[in-house]
């Protein structure tokens, strides 16, 4: 997956998790959801810092 992927991946995580969302997920979607998040913030991370 290429860091622009990634970023909409991103991108598209944190609308559906932020205030304007339009549908609202259980407990257990959005720990899920901010565990994939955090994983690609780390790939990238990773990348940069190498």
């Amino acid at each position: 997956m290429s860091n622009i992927d990634k970023l909409q991946k991103l991108r598209k995580g944190l609308v559906l998790l932020s205030k304007d969302r339009e549908v609202v997920l259980s407990f257990h979607e959005t720990f899920e959801m901010v565990d994939e998040l955090l994983e690609i913030v780390d790939e990238l991370l990773d990348q940069e810092s190498s």
